[in-house]
């Protein structure tokens, strides 16, 4: 059964360390790390600041309803007071005690006079006979005696109603000018007679206006129908009320607009007659306190966030920068440790290396002494020019050939700063090809290579590219013993570079191949292996942005698959593209 994994599921995360950041990645991680610890710290703040903000916003509004609408009702109480002291005042006049019916001369003179000590609003008093007509007066208005009142508004109210008073709204009447009046009636002889006084409603107003203890409120009387009993509307449209809603026992508050402006308004009941007391507040006072609490609670938040936003900087700048050290004692380690497995690598192959190194000496050897004996006059030997040149371009040969052995195997050990740029998957195969040769050979281990030829360029390292590889055809080498095959293929798969080891060795369990990627896991005996190749393998694939998949079958053998992407300015050649 065929076992497949991917490196990145299986391979622990130190086996990453391999993988480098450039500058970007740390102010990437800093600005991400950043937004998340400021959304931490500060949603649930402002989630706390709103919700309490809310509450006391609330409770504060509620406080600024009840205080104007105890104002209201206070004014009401006092109006009401009001009334009834000077409908108390008319009715003590009216006592047959106090005044005769029908009455002298002089007496109605007496009776404004009382009723002016008891309050300056009264502004002139009148007694009328059953006809409806004036018949005593008294006041500035003297012209009014003999005028039939049964058709102003006030007189059938108080001739009909169950109650014997009547307080009427404001209006001009025969005097044309603005008053209203109150007025009782009496039984004399079972005949109803009328006692009527007139107020002065500016008087009243002033009254009920000066009592406002609020700044900028202003307190006013309105009929049922919304007209002012107490000032004039004229120049002041915010006073216009509008007809009131159905009369209740309790105190309205509402929020109104008048052009543009919002005030608070109260309406109150009055009880002695059909009128209400309106206590209306700009809204911009009214809530001033409200104003001043959401000020100072943007004003604290403010600096509450000035002041997450100075810790989360500084912590995340110092956390982050504490990371990048680490990320950067970490890379050196590991390429210590992968210069330290390329020199065991080196070891590996030192046997094989010297074998190889052993025949072109055995050749130079050989033609140097026969050249020896040729020189040696003892031997009578004579010396052909030919074959002295023979000779030596024997020995030069061999020498070359030493030389390119020992230049590979110095170049593959030679120690490189891992910089990226242009690598071509071929020449990586060939180049640790030929340091295998002879190892491969020796091991009856044949190689079949399977290039695509133009295959783009990947962007890496081709030292730590070639160390991989060599990884991967020792191990493919210590998993086949002898007699077998290795075959290397390259191709390009959507867009990814891949370059394949493929073995016909023993293969890999499941268990096994679950742990291959970690460090110092190995199958091999003691003293024979490091646990560490294919570790450092995956991070080096890493750190170029591939990744490595392996296939393995019991007694079948392994394939290792390494992609690498392919930059997007690098052309697709159509036969590579054809072959993948």
């Amino acid at each position: 059964m065929e076992n497949r994994i991917d490196a990145d599921e299986v391979a622990p995360p130190i086996a990453r360390a391999m993988v480098s950041h450039d500058p970007a990645y740390y102010d990437h991680l800093r600005r991400k790390l950043r937004r998340q610890l400021l959304f931490a710290y500060c949603a649930p703040l402002t989630v706390l600041a709103a919700f309490f903000h809310f509450q006391y916003s609330s409770n504060l509004r509620e406080r600024i309803h009840n205080h104007i609408r105890s104002l209201a009702e206070n004014q009401r109480n006092t109006a009401d007071l009001f009334v009834q002291e000077r409908l108390a005042n008319i009715q003590s006049a009216f006592h047959p005690d106090t005044l005769r019916i029908p009455p002298e001369d002089g007496d109605t003179s007496r009776v404004l006079a009382e009723l002016k000590r008891a309050s300056a609003a009264f502004v002139d008093v009148g007694v009328f006979n059953p006809e409806g007509n004036l018949v005593a007066y008294a006041g500035p208005y003297p012209e009014l005696v003999g005028k039939d009142y049964r058709g102003q508004m006030w007189y059938p109210q108080l001739n009909t109603a169950e109650r014997s008073y009547v307080v009427s709204d404001v209006y001009l009447g025969f005097r044309g000018k603005p008053h209203f009046i109150v007025a009782v009636r009496r039984s004399v002889n079972g005949r109803t007679w009328f006692l009527r006084a007139s107020v002065d409603p500016d008087r009243f107003g002033e009254f009920v206006g000066s009592s406002a203890i609020l700044d900028g409120a202003q307190a006013y009387i309105v009929n049922s129908s919304g007209q002012s009993q107490t000032a004039s509307i004229e120049g002041h449209p915010e006073l216009k009320v509008g007809p009131l809603p159905r009369r209740t026992g309790s105190t309205s508050i509402a929020d109104v607009e008048i052009e543009g402006k919002r005030y608070l308004r109260a309406i109150a009941w009055l009880n002695v007659n059909d009128w209400a007391l309106v206590v209306q507040v700009p809204a911009d006072r009214a809530y001033a306190p409200l104003r001043r609490t959401r000020l100072a609670l943007a004003g604290m938040m403010v600096v509450l966030l000035a002041f997450i936003i100075a810790v989360v900087v500084r912590s995340t700048r110092k956390l982050v920068g504490r990371l990048e050290t680490a990320h950067q004692a970490q890379r050196s380690l590991t390429l210590q440790l992968f210069n330290a497995a390329k020199l065991a690598s080196v070891g590996e192959i030192a046997a094989g290396v010297a074998h190889e190194i052993n025949n072109p000496l055995a050749i130079i050897y050989e033609e140097a002494a026969l050249l020896v004996d040729l020189l040696d006059p003892s031997f009578g030997q004579t010396m052909d020019p030919v074959e002295f040149r023979e000779r030596l371009g024997a020995i030069k040969d061999a020498s070359i050939r030493g030389r390119d052995i020992t230049r590979k195997l110095l170049a593959f050990a030679r120690r490189h700063e891992p910089e990226s740029e242009p690598v071509r998957l071929e020449g990586v195969v060939e180049r640790v090809l030929k340091v295998k040769e002879v190892d491969l050979r020796t091991s009856n281990i044949a190689v079949r290579k399977e290039l695509t030829p133009d295959l783009p360029e990947i962007v890496g390292n081709a030292n730590q590219l070639e160390q991989v590889l060599l990884n991967l055809v020792n191990n493919a080498r210590d998993a086949i013993g002898r007699n077998g095959r290795v075959t290397l293929r390259t191709r390009l798969e959507n867009g990814w570079a891949q370059l394949e080891i493929e073995d016909t060795g023993k293969g890999m369990t499941a268990e096994v191949l679950s742990k291959v990627f970690f460090p110092f896991f190995t199958t091999k005996g003691v003293g024979k292996g490091t646990g560490l190749g294919l570790s450092i393998s995956y991070g080096i694939v890493k750190s170029m942005g591939g990744r490595i998949e392996v296939q393995s079958s019991v007694g079948a053998g392994t394939t290792f698959t390494l992609s690498f992407p392919v930059p997007r300015a690098t052309p697709v050649p159509a036969q590579a593209a054809g072959g993948a």
